[in-house]
């Protein structure tokens, strides 16, 4: 994904539109950026739009702003930065909740990278662990100019009610924002404003179609989740998905943070007819393992979501056909999401979900989620992804409640307590 990232910045001639949860500080990230210069030097017509989170990128004193601010200081007519900040962070909790902390109540999570009219849709970050061994999932589509204006006019939709950051590294909302997110007596009116903005969007890209000359054998459905907007078209596309299924077809999903919403877990479980095979991240492969502080813990959280959703499951007796399977690599942490649907009678699958969302519930309520289903009957792609999922799967072995008990250390008593009452925001 690296290399393919570098390769775009240094030919693309119009356009760099990028979203994502932020940008790391090591030396492959200043090397992007530092191509990102030279291209923004040698091509006065070319734009970059780099939409962010606020916390997350202003995490540190070296941190993603700071990263970037050579380009905008050089480049202001041709380079924007804007930091999404939620509405959920304001007042007296913003000035509580320290760095990492004030994360939890919502984030700019999605991710796209537009090249002209080449997109790269993947649940990656810009930052070196993704780029090395953090395993994760991105699609390449080409010669898409219409996919890739919808994802560059939402990043500018996103940015139009978010912190455009100047030449000296400070902060103001849009001139367009209606509302402060940060003040308890504006987040009413920001949020309305927001909503409208991102509906508007929406309402638009609903009248907008793609003329093609030959018959298509791939589609792809663009879905956003802003749940603080009660913008909610994935987690409704998800659920349609989920219970179109039939007895004899199978889903294979993944997440790198296990905590389906109770929705979700219901469906499969209750409502859903088909063979699932979970995948998520064993305690050694989550990124959080060996973190400083509490943080260190929220592997151990984890396991206790993966024991709850076990458990439901044997309680409704259907463990014959949802199976949950954890990820573990030597020296890989694990980052992978999306969906991959097998119909009956089939060996390869005709459809496949990616983009940021990991199916709980903040990425349903709490955080921006992008994420698109591919719909194909090109058996060459189908059989890639196809591959793909045989090699995710390959690095996994099945869980159940036996196996969660042995290996679980003892967990105590405040850390099932804070997942507990956690869940909502992991």
């Amino acid at each position: 994904m690296y290399d393919k990232i570098m390769g775009y910045i240094k030919t693309s001639k119009k356009r760099i539109g990028v979203a994502s949860l932020y940008l790391g500080n090591g030396q492959l990230e200043m090397a992007l950026v530092s191509q990102l210069k030279k291209s923004l030097e040698s091509n006065s017509d070319l734009k970059a739009h780099i939409l962010l989170d606020f916390t997350r990128g202003s995490r540190g004193d070296n941190n993603s702003r700071t990263m970037l601010l050579p380009c905008i200081a050089e480049h202001s007519n041709q380079m924007k930065l804007s930091l999404y900040h939620t509405p959920n962070l304001k007042g007296a909790m913003k000035r509580v909740l320290p760095d990492r902390f004030n994360e939890l109540l919502g984030l700019q999570h999605m991710k796209a990278y537009i090249f002209d009219d080449t997109i790269i849709l993947s649940g990656a970050n810009l930052s070196h662990d993704y780029f090395t061994n953090r395993q994760d999932r991105c699609i390449v589509i080409k010669d898409s100019p219409q996919l890739c204006d919808y994802f560059y006019s939402l990043i500018e939709t996103v940015a139009g009610f978010s912190y455009q950051v100047d030449a000296q590294n400070k902060s103001k909302l849009h001139d367009s924002c209606k509302g402060d997110p940060t003040k308890n007596s504006e987040t009413a009116k920001f949020v309305k404003h927001a909503s409208s903005r991102v509906e508007e969007f929406l309402s638009y890209n609903k009248m907008s179609h793609i003329d093609c000359c030959e018959k298509p054998d791939t589609w792809v459905y663009p879905l956003i989740q802003m749940g603080s907007f009660s913008i909610n078209q994935d987690q409704t596309a998800m659920r349609s998905l989920l219970l179109s299924d039939r007895s004899d077809d199978k889903v294979y999903m993944s997440t790198a943070y296990f905590n389906p919403s109770h929705e979700y877990i219901d469906l499969i479980t209750r409502h859903c007819h088909g063979e699932y095979h979970l995948l998520t991240a064993s305690p050694q492969a989550n990124g959080f393992l060996n973190a400083k502080g509490i943080a260190g813990y929220i592997p151990m959280g984890y396991r206790w979501y993966e024991k709850f959703f076990v458990e439901y499951v044997n309680k409704y007796n259907q463990d014959h056909r949802v199976k949950l399977h954890e990820f573990s690599r030597k020296n890989w942490t694990f980052h992978s999401k999306g969906l991959w649907f097998y119909p009956k009678d089939s060996r390869l699958p005709t459809m496949t979900a990616i983009g940021s969302s990991n199916f709980g519930y903040r990425s349903i309520h709490l955080d921006l989620e992008a994420q698109v289903i591919l719909k194909t009957d090109n058996q060459e792609l189908q059989q890639s992804l196809h591959l793909e999922k045989n090699e995710l799967f390959s690095h996994s072995a099945p869980v159940d409640g036996e196996f969660l008990d042995c290996k679980d250390k003892p967990m105590p008593i405040w850390t099932r307590m804070a997942a507990y009452f956690g869940r909502y925001y992991f």
